[in-house]
């Protein structure tokens, strides 16, 4: 079984790393990201960081979630790399394969002491999370955003809280990671929200959809944007592992939709175009940020329903 509501307490493990830059593979619109710590104990059922894990042979799905490595000589290592020349004026992304606010952030504080070295050589950045721990380090994003540019994306899969906990065991309320992107925003720093993955079944409805653009123009998002679940390998396993247990009754059409990582194109065409339909109404088309958002729909309960065919 992989999905296990009394995981144990995680295991943190202190290492150091050769190298904290990293040349991103695969992502054709990143080209360096940092990554403060290894794994992530946000035990989200859909994280595409089981791959990294189980390839890089430092756990199984059974276990992600449950132990993580901080590099305790990041800084060090992360302040002569960027005294190379080829990095100067890079912009680098912070946590490609994690959150790079873990809980044990603010007690290492590796993040911070990233974000500073960025801010002192006027490296533009980005960064995603899920925790609203990023609200210590805002004076040092609105340095970073005057000096070179700075953009954060919160993960808002869902603001349906039942679904929340069910889907994202380890994280912070949406509601407390909006509140925190208002304060970014306040104080000068472009934040907006990506809801990813869309789950089939879960969250992919119009409603859902609707509900966290509301949210997320309520608490003043610069942007939204969303995208399809893939299932790479490890994380296909991991993933239906939980639907199997949750929701049993939506196994099977998975299984049909997924014979590989993607779902199938129509289904992703037809959710293109509910999002885009979506971000037009709440004003987000083209990053438009002044326009008001209507009320939002009501958020349909847990149901198993498939809003698209899959």
């Amino acid at each position: 079984m992989f999905y296990n509501e009394f995981m144990p307490r995680p295991e943190y493990i202190e290492i150091t790393c050769k190298s904290a830059v990293n040349r991103v593979q695969g992502m054709p619109y990143l080209k360096w990201s940092l990554n403060p710590y290894g794994g992530c104990v946000h035990r989200c059922r859909f994280c595409f960081a089981v791959q990294y894990r189980v390839v890089a042979d430092q756990g199984t799905q059974q276990d992600f979630g449950t132990r993580l490595f901080i590099k305790t000589n990041f800084i060090e290592v992360l302040a002569r790399e960027l005294q190379r020349p080829g990095l100067q004026g890079e912009h680098i992304t912070l946590g490609t394969a994690t959150d790079p606010y873990q809980p044990v952030e603010g007690r290492y504080r590796l993040t911070r002491g990233a974000l500073t070295l960025l801010r002192d050589h006027a490296n533009p950045m980005s960064l995603l999370t899920k925790s609203p721990m990023i609200v210590r380090d805002v004076d040092l994003l609105a340095d970073l955003a005057r000096v070179a540019s700075a953009e954060v994306f919160f993960s808002i899969t869902t603001v349906d809280l039942d679904l929340w906990r069910t889907v994202e065991p380890g994280t912070a309320n949406p509601f407390h990671r909006l509140r925190a992107m208002r304060t970014l925003r306040e104080a000068g720093v472009p934040a907006g929200v990506m809801m990813a993955p869309i789950l089939p079944g879960l969250t992919d409805s119009a409603a859902s959809i609707e509900a966290v653009a509301a949210a997320a123009r309520e608490h003043r998002a610069a942007y939204f944007s969303a995208a399809p679940l893939r299932l790479a390998p490890h994380v296909k396993e991991f993933y239906l592992g939980f639907i199997g247990d949750e929701y049993p009754e939506l196994l099977a059409r998975y299984e049909r939709a997924y014979p590989g990582t993607y779902a199938p194109a129509a289904y992703r065409e037809k959710l293109d175009e509910r999002v885009q339909r979506i971000r037009a109404a709440y004003g987000f088309a083209g990053n438009a940020e002044r326009r008001r958002a209507p009320q939002p729909p009501l958020i349909p309960r847990r149901g198993p329903q498939l809003a698209l065919p899959i």
